[in-house]
């Protein structure tokens, strides 16, 4: 985890990125979780695993593992991002008007990331800067830390450039009406959330806590946002470490 500093990458030897880019995320998202759980499966034959979530990856996360059935022992949802159809959260999302585009023109919403991709290749610190200004409560320091900037910018460039099909198609299937797959996750789900996350306001993860069929336990983190929230999950992961498929 570059993004807190080298340290943090050293007891990461158990977790996995997942490679999403190959799978193309159009309408269909039967077909596209579908898939991205046989390439898990082909990677991790007959290994049990517990996935994890990080912001709009909860929702990937949780859609993917009712096609994983039995092999995922436990999901962990950090700074969720929820289905939008479960209560009234546009109102209070940092990045509302980039979802309500995607939901009402997919295209112009396109057109918007290709324009970004050539921000983030051209004005990168310009960018980054504009994507958190809204930081507040713990991630205010973490937001204006040079090494966590200089560790941001290159995955926004890659999000924006190399990999924004899959950032384009997954957005386009976030905003979908989804909340009634929720029932179909029967794994166990821990979520962790700050109190002060303007980009997946707290009120999701209480929501997601009463919606999911098998919850462990939800962690309001006083005071925490986005990305510090996922700070302290790691930290935590360090403590009690397992293994992770992201």
């Amino acid at each position: 985890m570059m993004l807190f500093g080298d340290h943090w990458a050293d007891g990461l030897g158990a977790v996995h990125v997942v490679d999403r880019s190959g799978i193309k995320a159009g309408a269909d998202p039967a077909g596209y979780f579908g898939q991205l759980a046989r390439n898990i499966q082909t990677r991790f034959p007959n290994q049990p695993l517990r996935l994890i979530g990080f912001s709009l990856g909860a929702s990937v996360a949780l859609r993917t593992a009712p096609y994983l059935g039995s092999q995922v022992s436990g999901i962990d949802l950090i700074s969720a991002a929820g289905p939008l159809g479960l209560g009234d959260y546009l109102g209070g999302m940092a990045g509302a008007p980039v979802f309500r585009l995607a939901r009402s023109n997919p295209t112009l919403f396109a057109g918007l990331v290709r324009l970004q991709s050539v921000a983030a290749r051209l004005f990168p610190g310009r960018l980054h800067d504009a994507l958190f200004a809204s930081a507040q409560g713990a991630y205010i320091p973490l937001s204006k830390d040079a090494a966590f900037k200089a560790a941001m910018l290159p995955i926004l460039q890659q999000s924006l450039g190399a990999q924004r099909a899959t950032y384009i198609g997954e957005i386009v299937l976030y905003v979908q009406g989804w909340e009634a797959e929720l029932d179909r996750v029967t794994q166990p789900v821990t979520i962790h959330h700050g109190t002060a996350d303007t980009w997946s306001p707290v009120a999701m993860a209480k929501d997601l806590g009463r919606r999911l069929p098998s919850v462990e336990a939800v962690y309001l983190l006083e005071g925490l946002s986005h990305y510090s929230t996922l700070r302290e999950y790691w930290r935590s992961y360090f403590t009690h470490p397992s293994p992770i498929v992201s």
